[in-house]
């Protein structure tokens, strides 16, 4: 029996960001876990600048822990985080890419005729961006990581607050000026004492191009004065938008030339010596959908990149990642209330063997888990809310969870879907996975697809729109709802890329019982 009851525990949250939040900074980083063969020292000098990882595999985590260690010497370190998902909203990213028309003419046309792919270049405006970051951050202080009385810094200051206009409350979070026809209006009261010279488009002198501006911005940054004193940029939520497609190929582009801003910004920084770190979080299926765009970004992420993976080939299973982290949080727990050490956790806190199957505890729980963070953290609190006053995880924990684990799982596999299929089609496709016996063919979930859609509307339709079963099988198989079933199963989570659909098909085992699915032995040719 453990020590403690589960409600005592931190677990922890599903989203990183709210663990910091909730927690603190000292509880957050008594929690964090360190990734295996992650050299924490690459991200902070600045050789490793990208993070990239599946949804809920602890990229936040990271970001917000490197963030706290950094501010471990606020007095000579300056950070900025910003949340692309949440800083960067729709009427900011239709500006950025209307900023990066080769031409102006789409300014006042309706979003829907402003062109959406990749010969869109949006790389400048996110470069005068982070420079912008990175100038009205230091601003706020009196001392360091430039030289605040050099003439170019005082030039590129005045600039930036003459084409950013009057300060706001928080004018970092400004993406970019008033841009209209491609041109910018300064505010010429804040260019008095300034020697700049501009390409004027007006009489009245007060009109420039975005472009022409950009490049003033760039050139004065490169010649700024180097002095002691860290800055670290960390953007997180580097994600697609989902449901509209349109929004969806959109941010495709954007957040490609936001990687190639960001590795631009960071090779100047390291050739002109500049203290200056950017740090971005990038979820793997946008890396993969630019990719997939045709467009070159993979010797960038590959040279400056991490990828976040929690698989484990072989050794002993309690020795896997994922269960170390948990046996962290047990620990931290522990001596945070007082209480000595549990040296063997899965002996302590858990019944030794679980189901019909006998499996053991810690392969029960990874059995449960899509390799990823997020899962055990689910599958814990679920606990916790559930079966709180228990001091050991038992057969009826276990039981008890089941269906919230299932459904909470589920709804992330939905926001996953609906970037493929419009809502109905992905209930539809739920309702045709419903009841299915395992393992089955492409033809059985043909079968059953055209067995309810005399009955249900949203089966129908995946029909109606033609919609081959072979394709939304793959797409399942992809994100991980369903496998390939034989002597040992292959899931895309386990590092199987690719669907076999000539051989038997099967749901993930937490979903099983979520889908009503039927386990019997049968013969598939």
């Amino acid at each position: 029996m453990g020590q403690l009851q589960l409600k005592d525990i931190y677990f922890g949250k599903i989203d990183g960001y709210n663990e910091y939040l909730e927690y603190g900074l000292e509880t957050f980083k008594g929690l964090f876990f360190e990734f295996p063969n992650l050299d924490i020292k690459r991200l902070l000098n600045g050789s490793t600048y990208y993070i990239f990882g599946n949804k809920g595999t602890g990229k936040t985590m990271l970001l917000k822990y490197l963030e706290s260690t950094v501010l471990e010497n606020f007095a000579t370190n300056f950070t900025e985080f910003i949340r692309f998902k949440k800083d960067v909203n729709e009427e900011d990213r239709n500006h950025i890419k209307r900023a990066s028309l080769p031409t102006n003419s789409f300014e006042e046309v309706v979003e829907s005729e402003i062109p959406t792919d990749s010969t869109v270049n949006s790389i400048l405006a996110w470069q005068v961006y982070l420079i912008k970051v990175i100038i009205f951050r230091l601003e706020k202080t009196e001392y360091g990581v430039f030289d605040r009385k050099d003439d170019n810094w005082i030039k590129l200051t005045q600039l930036l607050s003459a084409v950013y206009g009057k300060t706001e409350q928080n004018p970092i979070k400004k993406i970019l000026p008033k841009i209209k026809r491609g041109n910018i209006e300064l505010d010429i009261a804040k260019l008095a004492k300034t020697t700049i010279e501009f390409e004027w488009i007006d009489s009245s002198q007060r009109t420039v191009s975005f472009s022409s501006i950009g490049k003033q911005i760039l050139e004065l940054y490169s010649s700024l004065v180097p002095l002691e004193n860290n800055m670290y940029i960390f953007i997180d939520e580097l994600e697609l938008s989902f449901k509209q497609s349109k929004k969806y190929e959109r941010d495709i582009t954007l957040i490609r030339d936001l990687i190639f801003a960001i590795e631009y910004l960071c090779d100047l920084n390291r050739t002109n010596h500049f203290n200056v770190y950017i740090i971005a979080a990038v979820r793997n299926e946008v890396y993969k959908n630019i990719l997939s765009k045709g467009m070159e970004i993979n010797k960038t992420t590959h040279d400056f990149g991490y990828t976040i993976s929690w698989e484990q080939k072989g050794g002993n299973i309690k020795n896997h990642p994922l269960l170390k982290m948990i046996e962290k949080r047990i620990h931290y727990s522990e001596q945070e209330r007082g209480c000595q050490l549990t040296q063997d956790i899965w002996t302590d806190y858990f019944i030794p063997y679980v189901g019909i199957r006998k499996v053991s505890a810690p392969n029960y729980v990874l059995d449960l888990t899509w390799y990823k963070p997020r899962d055990i953290i689910r599958l814990f609190t679920a606990m916790q809310f559930l079966q709180g006053n228990k001091n050991t995880i038992d057969q009826e924990t276990f039981d008890t969870i089941t269906k919230q684990y299932a459904e909470e799982s589920w709804v992330e596999f939905e926001e996953v879907l609906t970037v493929q299929y419009p809502d109905a089609e992905v209930d539809g496709i739920k309702k045709a996975l419903t009841g299915i016996s395992l393992p089955f063919t492409v033809n059985d979930f043909f079968i059953q697809i055209k067995g309810k859609a005399d009955v249900f509307d949203e089966v129908e339709l995946l029909i109606k729109n033609k919609r081959k079963p072979a394709q939304i099988l793959r797409f399942l198989y992809d994100i991980g709802v369903i496998g390939n079933y034989g002597g040992t199963t292959r899931f895309s989570f386990k590092g199987d890329d690719d669907i076999d659909p000539l051989s038997p098909l099967t749901i993930h085992y937490p979903l099983i019982r979520f889908f009503k699915a039927n386990i019997k032995k049968r013969n598939i040719r």
